[in-house]
């Protein structure tokens, strides 16, 4: 009896120590599903930071191209105030040296200013420059200050800067286009004019 309560306590024992092989796996599949669930997460954080981070970098473009274009369009603007400037100054200088020359020449005006009237031709022509570049510096800033002319001068700006300019490859093979059509033309309209030519000396001429 003694021994065959031993035989049947044995594999309890076994059975008993089965638990200690089961039961440690249970807490590290637990650990593995808590990794997996986080590794999603994760992806999905590392992704959205990706996507505001392009975001970002997109807008900074947008606003550097804004900025560029902006800045291209004023620059224009005080380019073309500035040569209409230089202009006006050329042409006012250039205009007074004139008139006053002409005048030098009058009796009236030598008798009235003879001070005036005995500067030399190469001062008229310095003096007309700086009394001209002062009175074209006034107008021009008058109308850079003009509301209406400066928003014309904007908008007429924005349009130049939106025109987009052939490159060298295009000039080349459009003048190659319009030569060779200007020879084959020209070509054509002699032929043309001979054959005519020999029709009317046959028909109105003496048929040699």
């Amino acid at each position: 009896m003694a021994k065959g309560q031993k035989d049947k306590q044995t594999p309890k024992v076994a059975e008993d120590g089965e638990p200690d092989e089961s039961g440690p796996p249970a807490p590290a599949e637990a650990s593995s599903l808590v990794t997996q669930g986080e590794e999603p997460e994760a992806a999905d954080a590392g992704s959205a930071e990706a996507q505001r981070a392009g975001e970002h970098e997109d807008a900074e473009e947008a606003e550097e191209e804004v900025a560029a274009t902006q800045l291209g369009t004023e620059r224009y603007v005080l380019a073309g105030f500035f040569a209409s400037g230089m202009l006006l100054a050329y042409l006012l200088g250039k205009i007074i040296h004139g008139v006053w020359a002409t005048l030098s020449n009058k009796d009236w005006f030598s008798r009235a200013l003879p001070a005036v009237s005995a500067v030399g031709d190469d001062d008229k022509t310095t003096y007309g420059m700086v009394v001209g570049g002062v009175v074209a510096l006034i107008v021009v800033l008058r109308a850079f200050r003009n509301a209406e002319l400066r928003t014309w001068s904007d908008e007429v700006a924005s349009e130049l800067a939106k025109v987009k300019w052939p490159t060298k490859k295009e000039v080349t093979n459009a003048t190659f286009v319009v030569i060779a059509t200007t020879t084959v033309a020209t070509l054509y309209l002699a032929l043309l004019d001979r054959f005519w030519a020999f029709v009317t000396n046959i028909v109105y001429g003496d048929g040699s």
